[in-house]
């Protein structure tokens, strides 16, 4: 979706790409770039090297930076410009939203582009954060919404808080935000994970892709003070949220890293990986996920998965490990896979 000529003529430097997929952001930088300096702002480490690589191939600069907060940011922007995907999180596109108003200069302009033909939500959201809102005709290409920052308000926070427990174990409180995997409630996915996995005291956890952190905490209950926890998300978001909850439940052994090739974990260092993949995204990260675990698990070691595309998840699992098995609970399948004879 084109911006309006008369609101293209409106966009000065610097310039903000809040979020947005990679190639349709390079795109946003080639007719853009002629205005000024462009900053590209991403939550992931992953989608920031992709976008990284879609520049280069354009031929065209600007800064992108990764944070787990937009007002990370430092407050200099006459312009922000929000891409949104139809199918994103809208309490993400929310919080976005609020937090890139703290970004702008004082008169700076927030653009918004939905792909929607005809969409009422933005429109609702501009006049609640900016006082007014200015929107393009609808139509089947989308539309553009834009407003301008005027006095400063108090930023507001997007958060949810919830309780889970397995087994016997006591009940534990995590703290969620938008963006992050475990938002408001924990999944019956990860409830089904980790009601199948095995994990006793003293054993080395890996977390993989471990969004608030709940399945690595909730298995340090398990493994006891003699256990080690390390959690591993390309989400910057997510690995803030599982510093916090870490420390709020009390783990005294544990590690959180920020990893979008996986390369720092340890090699032959965990007794378990837990790993809940996204089923609805590419294969490629389940993949990964799994060509991790064999690197990570020692060689008595084993990886729970969980899944509901068990037929395409069971046959990558079988390149790679001896043994496999496979439980339904919760409406979803958990693998255990192991190299060799299971301990």
């Amino acid at each position: 979706m084109p911006l309006p000529e008369t609101l293209l003529a409106r966009v000065r430097p610097p310039i903000l790409l809040l979020m947005g997929s990679p190639r349709p952001v390079a795109e946003w930088a080639q007719t853009l770039h002629a205005v000024g300096p462009l900053h590209f702002y991403q939550m992931d480490l992953h989608q920031a090297q992709r976008l990284r690589e879609e520049l280069a191939q354009r031929g065209l600069s600007g800064e992108v930076v990764c944070h787990a907060d937009v007002w990370d940011l430092p407050a200099i922007f006459q312009t922000v410009i929000f891409p949104t995907q139809a199918q994103g999180e809208r309490e993400l596109k929310l919080d976005l939203l609020e937090q890139a108003y703290h970004v702008l200069q004082p008169k700076g302009l927030m653009i918004t582009v939905s792909e929607y033909a005809k969409d009422t939500m933005f429109a609702r959201w501009h006049k609640k954060i900016f006082g007014q809102c200015s929107e393009s005709p609808a139509s089947k290409e989308g539309m553009v919404f834009w407003s301008v920052r005027q006095a400063d308000q108090p930023r507001r926070r997007h958060e949810m808080r919830f309780h889970a427990r397995i087994g016997e174990h006591p009940s534990l409180e995590f703290v969620s935000r938008p963006g992050v995997f475990c938002y408001g409630r924990f999944d019956d996915g990860s409830r089904a994970l980790l009601e199948c996995s095995q994990i006793e005291a003293g054993q080395r956890v890996l977390d993989l892709g471990c969004g608030v952190g709940a399945n690595g905490i909730l298995a340090w209950q398990r493994t006891g003070p003699g256990g080690h926890i390390t959690f591993v998300d390309s989400n910057l978001r997510a690995v803030r949220l599982t510093e916090l909850n870490a420390q709020a439940n009390g783990l005294s052994d544990y590690r959180v890293l920020a990893d979008a090739t996986l390369q720092t974990v340890p090699t032959n260092d965990f007794d378990v990986v837990l790993a809940n993949p996204p089923y609805y995204a590419s294969s490629s990260i389940a993949q990964r996920f799994i060509e991790l675990a064999v690197r990570a698990l020692k060689p008595s070691g084993r990886l729970f998965l969980v899944t509901k595309t068990p037929q395409a998840i069971g046959e990558m699992l079988a390149q790679h490990f001896e043994q496999l098995t496979a439980q339904e609970r919760r409406g979803y399948v958990v693998f255990a896979a192991s190299r060799g004879t299971p301990p």
